[in-house]
C-alpha cells in the first residue's frame, strides 16, 4: 500500500483535503482534481492506482469518468464516493467498472479500507497480468525451441542425406576405375566402363548444380534482383532448348500461351528454372509416343502456368513429400531413370518466394499436371 498513488477527483475541496490528510500518513501520495476535465487530465499524465470519484460534479458524472479512466489505463482502480446512494446508483457504478461505494460522511476506517482493498486488488491484478505475460512468453519459448528442435532435426536429416547422394556416383566410379586398375576389365570392354563413369560423374555434377541452386535460393530472402519477367519468352526459350529431348522419345509437345500477358515480378534465371525442372520432369517420366502439353494463361490478376504429360503418374501417397528436398516417388526410382529429388524443392521455392503456389493432380499410370499460380505486376495486373 505504501508509495501508491491516489487521486481524488472532487468539485469539495474540504473532501479532497480531507481525504489527503487521512491518506497522507500511511505513505500514499494523494492528488486533488476539483473536476472532471482536471482529473482526466491528470490521469494522462500521471501513473494513478487508484481514483476517488465523487458521482455529481458539475458537467460530468463520476460513473461517466470510470470509462474514460479505464480506457486510458483498465487496472486503475475506481471508488464512488457520493452522499446520495441508493442501490440503484450503486449497481450502476459497478456495472461500469467502479469497484467500491463510500457514502459521505464516512469514516477514515472506511475511507482506509476501502482504499486498502482497492490497492490489494490492482496489486493482484498487475500480478495477474505479469504471470499471464510471462506464461505467453514460455509458451512462445516452448514453440520456438520446438521449431528450432525441428529445424535442427531437419538440417541433420538433410546433411545426412547430402552426403549419402554425394557418396553414392563417388563410389560407383571408385569401383568401376578399381575394377580396371585390377586388371579384371579387358581393354575392349574399358570405353563402356569409362562411360558409366562418365554417367556416374555427370549424375554429381547435377546433383551439386541442384544443391548449389537450393542453397542460394534458401539463403536469400528474396531474389537479388526482382524484375518484371515475361513467362512466355522464357517458356518458348526452354521448350526449343529440351525439343530434342522429346523429339528422341516420339512426345508430341503442345504449347498454348494467351496473348498479352502480364508480367510477374522476380529473377528470369530462377523462372527459368521452374520451366526446365517442371518440364524436363514431364519429358523424363512419359513414356515413348506420349504427350506432354504446357499452357500459360492469367486469371483474376494470377498469372496460371501448368505442365500435363501423360506420363507414369505418381502414387497418392507419395504426393504430399513431393516438394521435399531429395524425395523421389517409389514408381519414378523404379525406372531407374537418374534424377536428383532436388528439382521440386527448387520450383517450390522459387514459386514460394515470388508470391505464388504449386499444387499437383496425378493418377498412376494416367500422367500428372503441375500447376503455379504467380501474381501479375502491379502495373500490367489487368488479366
Amino acid at each position: 500500500m505504501h508509495n501508491a498513488k491516489i487521486l481524488v477527483i472532487d468539485d469539495e475541496i474540504g473532501i479532497c483535503e480531507g481525504i489527503r490528510r487521512a491518506l497522507a500518513p500511511q505513505g500514499l501520495s494523494v492528488d486533488i482534481a476539483t473536476s472532471g476535465a482536471e482529473g482526466m487530465q491528470k490521469i494522462q499524465s500521471g501513473g494513478y492506482d487508484l481514483t476517488l470519484l465523487d458521482i455529481m460534479m458539475p458537467g460530468v458524472s463520476g460513473i461517466d469518468l470510470i470509462t474514460e479512466i479505464h480506457r486510458h489505463d483498465p487496472e486503475i482502480v475506481c471508488i464512488i464516493i457520493t452522499g446520495y446512494a441508493t442501490v440503484e446508483l450503486a449497481v450502476q457504478a459497478i456495472k461500469q467498472g467502479a469497484y467500491d461505494f463510500l457514502t459521505k460522511p464516512f469514516s477514515v476506517d472506511d475511507l482506509t479500507l476501502a482504499v486498502s482493498q482497492g490497492l490489494e486488488r490492482r496489486r493482484l491484478s498487475l500480478e495477474a497480468r505479469r504471470l499471464q505475460a510471462i506464461e505467453a512468453e514460455a509458451r512462445r519459448l516452448t514453440e520456438e525451441k520446438a521449431r528450432l528442435e525441428e529445424l535442427d532435426k531437419a538440417k541433420r536429416q538433410f546433411i545426412r542425406l547430402v552426403t549419402h547422394e554425394m557418396q553414392a556416383p563417388v563410389a560407383a566410379i571408385q569401383n568401376y576405375l578399381q575394377l580396371i586398375l585390377d586388371g579384371y576389365v579387358p581393354p575392349e570392354n574399358q570405353p563402356e566402363i569409362i562411360g558409366k563413369c562418365m554417367a556416374r560423374a555427370q549424375e554429381e555434377m547435377d546433383l551439386i548444380a541442384d544443391l548449389l541452386e537450393l542453397g542460394q535460393l534458401q539463403v536469400l530472402a528474396k531474389p537479388l534482383k526482382t524484375t518484371p519477367v515475361h513467362l512466355e519468352g522464357l517458356l518458348v526459350a526452354v521448350m526449343d532448348n529440351l525439343r530434342t529431348q522429346a523429339e528422341q522419345k516420339n512426345l508430341r509437345f503442345d504449347l498454348n500461351i494467351t496473348p498479352d500477358l502480364p508480367p510477374v515480378m522476380g529473377a528470369p534465371e530462377h523462372f527459368k528454372s521452374v520451366w526446365t525442372n517442371l518440364i524436363a520432369n514431364a519429358i523424363k517420366y512419359t513414356p515413348a509416343g506420349g504427350a506432354v502439353t504446357i499452357s500459360l494463361r492469367c486469371d483474376n490478376e494470377q498469372v496460371i502456368g501448368e505442365v500435363s504429360d501423360t506420363g507414369i503418374g505418381i502414387p497418392l501417397e507419395d504426393q504430399p513429400r513431393l516438394f521435399t528436398e531429395f524425395f523421389r516417388a517409389a514408381n519414378a526410382k523404379a525406372l531407374d531413370v537418374p534424377g536428383t529429388g532436388l528439382g521440386l524443392a527448387i520450383v517450390r521455392q522459387i514459386i514460394a518466394a515470388a508470391g505464388g503456389s504449386i499444387t499437383v493432380q496425378s493418377e498412376v499410370g494416367r500422367g500428372a499436371t503441375f500447376r503455379f499460380s504467380l501474381p501479375a505486376a502491379k502495373k500490367q495486373a489487368e488479366c
